[in-house]
C-alpha cells in the first residue's frame, strides 16, 4: 500500500478556506486537514454553518474523504477561562460533524494547550482534563488525538503512552508527530514503536534544538530520514494513515513565506520519500 499525504490549512492562515482546498488538492495533496483554531479563517468562530457546509461539499467535489481537524483546545484551560473554552470546543465539534460525509473517524488533534500545568507536578491533572474532553467528544462520535509538542513539558513518546495507558478512553488517542519526538532527542523508530498502537494520524515537519530553543523547519529541509520514518509506519502497520505535512508558524509568518511553494516544497519531500519504499 502507498503512502497517502495529507497537508493542513493551518500553513494557510492568510488563505481563504475555500482557494486553500482547491490548492492542497491541485499541489497533488490526498488528505485535508482544516485549522480549526482562533484567529484562521476557518475558526467556527468566524465561519458559519453554512459556510462549513460548503467547504465540505468542496472537499467531497474534490475527492477528499472527510477531513480531519486541528483543534487546539485549551485542555487544561483554568476554572475562570473553563466554560469559554467548553463552549468554543462544542463548536469545533459540531464544525467537525459538519465537515464530515463518509464512514471515516471523526478526527480532532491538539495538544494540551497553553494552560497546561509542569508535566511532574500536573500530569494527573493533564489526564483528568484529557478525560473530561475525551467524554464531550464521545457524546459526538468524535475521536481526540494527543499531540505531544516540543518545547513543553509533554515532549517525549514515553510521557504521550503514559497518557495513554493511565487514561484508557476509546475516544482518546494520539497524533503521532514524529517532529516532536525527534526535536526533544527522541530516537525515530523507537518513536514510532512506542507511539504506534495508541496513534490514529500522523504529522510530519522537521526541525532542531538550537541553544534549548525549537527552531522547525519544513519537512524534507531537515534532518529527519522520511523514507525511514515512512518505513516504521510500515513496519508498526500505520501505513493506512495518511501523513499530514504540517507548516510551523515559524515559517509561515515570515515575510517571505509563500504557501503554494511551501505545499509544494512539503510534497515534493514526502512524495520522493513514498516512492523510495514503494
Amino acid at each position: 500500500m502507498i503512502v497517502t499525504l495529507g497537508y493542513s490549512t493551518y500553513a494557510l492562515r492568510m488563505v481563504d478556506p475555500f482557494e486553500a482546498v482547491r490548492m492542497i488538492k491541485d499541489v497533488g495533496y490526498d488528505a485535508l486537514e482544516i485549522c480549526a483554531a482562533d484567529g484562521w479563517p476557518s475558526s467556527p468562530i468566524d465561519f458559519s454553518t453554512n459556510q462549513q457546509r460548503d467547504l465540505a461539499k468542496l472537499s467531497q467535489d474534490l475527492g477528499f474523504r472527510s477531513p480531519i481537524m486541528f483543534g487546539l483546545i485549551d485542555v487544561c484551560a483554568p476554572q475562570s477561562d473553563r466554560i469559554s473554552m467548553l463552549e468554543l470546543t462544542k463548536k469545533k465539534f459540531e464544525m467537525a460533524q459538519q465537515l464530515h460525509y463518509d464512514d471515516s473517524p471523526i478526527l480532532i488533534t491538539t495538544t494540551p494547550g497553553h494552560s497546561a500545568p509542569p508535566w511532574e507536578s500536573g500530569k494527573d491533572q493533564i489526564r483528568d482534563a484529557f478525560l473530561t474532553l475525551a467524554d464531550m467528544a464521545a457524546e459526538n462520535d468524535i475521536t481526540i488525538a494527543i499531540e505531544a509538542h516540543a518545547g513543553t513539558d509533554f515532549e517525549t513518546p514515553e510521557k504521550a503512552v503514559w497518557m495513554m495507558e493511565q487514561s484508557q478512553h476509546t475516544n482518546l488517542k494520539l497524533d503521532l508527530d514524529i517532529s516532536h519526538f525527534v526535536v526533544e532527542g527522541a530516537e525515530l523508530v523507537h518513536s514510532v514503536d512506542l507511539t504506534a498502537e495508541h496513534s490514529v494520524m500522523v504529522h510530519i515537519k522537521d526541525g532542531e534544538k538550537i541553544d534549548g530553543q525549537v527552531q522547525f523547519c519544513l519537512p524534507g529541509d531537515g534532518g529527519i530520514d522520511i523514507p525511514r520514518f515512512m518505513t516504521a509506519l510500515r513496519s508498526n502497520g500505520l501505513e493506512h494513515m495518511p501523513v499530514f505535512a504540517e507548516v510551523s508558524v515559524q515559517q509561515s509568518r515570515q515575510a517571505d513565506y509563500s504557501p503554494r511553494r511551501a505545499a509544494e516544497f512539503c510534497y515534493n519531500a514526502l512524495d520522493t520519500a513514498r516512492k523510495t519504499i514503494s
